[in-house]
């Protein structure tokens, strides 16, 4: 009986890990209708790491550099190194910096799409990214 309810038990286990979405890769969204937002993850055990990118996508931005940086976006945002990342199942926390001021991020990862919540200032603010279709 202790064989069959440990199998049981490893059976279960398995399963859950092999069902919980994987949060590694790329992912793609826009932020207010202007702003490209990139999201490159990668797990290790509970541990995540990865870099946050926001460019601006304004045609009308003046003096964007050669990646589509605006000066005021890459000042304030452009790349951020991940910081402080966590995994737990299909929930994700990290951190990245705006102004030297961290930005404490919190997802989860559910049909396909990878929701991250935060505040910025007093304002919440929620993102919808997705993993571009690979060919």
């Amino acid at each position: 009986m202790k064989k069959i309810l440990l199998s049981a038990v490893l059976v279960l286990t398995v399963a859950t890990v092999c069902l919980a979405a994987s949060v590694d890769g790329v992912w793609k969204g826009l932020v207010e209708g202007q702003y490209n937002l990139t999201v490159t993850l990668k797990a290790d055990g509970a541990k995540l790491t990865g870099v946050f990118a926001l460019v601006d996508n304004n045609p009308k931005s003046e003096n964007p550099d050669e990646a589509g940086y605006t000066p005021f976006v890459a000042a304030q945002m452009g790349k951020n190194t991940i910081t402080d990342g966590k995994i737990d199942g299909d929930n994700i926390t990290f951190t990245t910096t705006f102004n030297g001021k961290p930005i404490v991020y919190k997802g989860t990862i559910a049909d396909g799409k990878l929701v991250l919540t935060t505040t910025f200032g007093t304002t919440p603010v929620k993102l919808t990214l997705r993993q571009p279709a690979t060919k």
